[in-house]
């Protein structure tokens, strides 16, 4: 790869229009690195494997870029649907206020089920009435724009964001603690519709497993999988697991009434365990074997970079490797502000 000049971003200005996440993983504070990547490469098509919050995907679709979307979870899928595939629709005031206006004919699973673990008993009654009155917007890319948003409000109310843990304990103090789930909800719907851009290319989003996609004749793949450590979990499932339930109401996973989160048990990964990361590296690369490879790996995770590099040549394909300092960031409380283990580099390999 030539020389990465930095050039400005154009059509969007996704740092600008891409709403605000605290969503762990995020590659949005990584933008401007991957842009210069980007604009430095011929294609035309692109695919974001394992979309997350569609920050990628979000900048490829700002570039002009022919953009398809996937993630193995339903609750990133609907972030996809709403802002890479949608180029057009957006809610409106008066269809914000029908979803926020309490329904009383709702069911009540959530405030059953959940009340107290995450939220108290009358947010997670307002939890029901939302998702009753969401069930009537028709057009997917509405609804899409509305699950999406409620996922986000649930993330901010929540103290770390995530639901790996029961209760309030981390409650650092954070004005988002404060602010009701409503109006959370608006401010990601106002953030949300504000990220609809037309570009002039088509895009969609799919919620399937990456190692049996079908679509494979794509001029560029960008690859963020679950980045592998033997210190911590990277299964995103785990972490998010109460708004994947929540998008179907529990309908697509059942809940582990053994464990005191509620959670659903994982599903089956290659690169959830040391022993099968490597063979799901290689059999990715071999399965977009036409394609140039954009892949982003941390420093301090399983395989290394030389083994990520030897993975990528023997697929037929150069190598280059470009060496990010990032921070990454979980949570508020002082300990990880200035953990130095979170100061590693992030690695983004090209297979050309």
């Amino acid at each position: 790869m030539r020389n990465l000049q930095e050039k400005p971003l154009v059509q969007g200005e996704p740092l600008q229009n891409f709403p605000d996440t605290r969503y762990m993983g995020s590659k949005r504070k990584l933008l401007p690195e991957l842009h210069k990547i980007f604009d430095q490469l011929d294609f035309t098509t692109a695919l974001d494997a394992f979309s997350g919050t569609s920050s990628v995907g979000y900048l490829l679709k700002s570039m002009g870029k022919s953009v398809d979307s996937n993630d193995y979870l339903r609750f990133n899928y609907y972030t996809a649907k709403a802002i890479i595939e949608n180029s057009k629709y957006k809610l409106s005031p008066d269809e914000v206020a029908e979803i926020i206006r309490f329904n009383p004919d709702k069911d009540n699973f959530i405030e059953k089920e959940f009340s107290d673990l995450y939220y108290t008993k009358l947010e997670c009654r307002w939890l029901d009435s939302a998702m009753a009155n969401i069930q009537f917007i028709t057009n997917p890319y509405k609804k899409a724009i509305a699950l999406s948003a409620l996922c986000r409000a649930c993330i901010k109310k929540r103290p770390r964001g995530i639901f790996t843990y029961t209760g309030m304990r981390y409650d650092d103090g954070r004005k988002d603690l404060k602010i009701e789930l409503a109006d959370h909800f608006a401010e990601a719907v106002r953030m949300l519709n504000n990220s609809v851009i037309k570009t002039g290319e088509t895009g969609k989003a799919y919620n399937q497993d990456i190692m049996t996609f079908k679509k494979t004749n794509y001029d560029l793949i960008y690859l963020d999988p679950p980045y592998f450590s033997l210190k911590s979990d990277n299964e995103y499932s785990r972490r998010y697991h109460f708004l994947e339930g929540l998008v179907s109401y529990w309908d697509h996973v059942e809940i582990n009434r053994s464990t005191k989160t509620k959670k659903f048990d994982r599903p089956e990964s290659l690169f959830t365990s040391k022993n099968t990361i490597v063979t799901a590296f290689e059999e990715l690369f071999d399965r977009f074997e036409k394609s140039t490879l954009v892949l982003s790996y941390s420093s301090n995770c399983y395989p290394d970079a030389s083994t990520l590099k030897s993975l990528i040549k023997n697929s037929g394909r150069e190598v280059e490797l470009v060496k990010i300092d990032y921070v990454y960031s979980v949570g508020t409380h002082s300990h990880k502000k200035d953990n130095q283990s979170n100061k590693v580099k992030e690695y983004v390999f090209l297979g050309i």
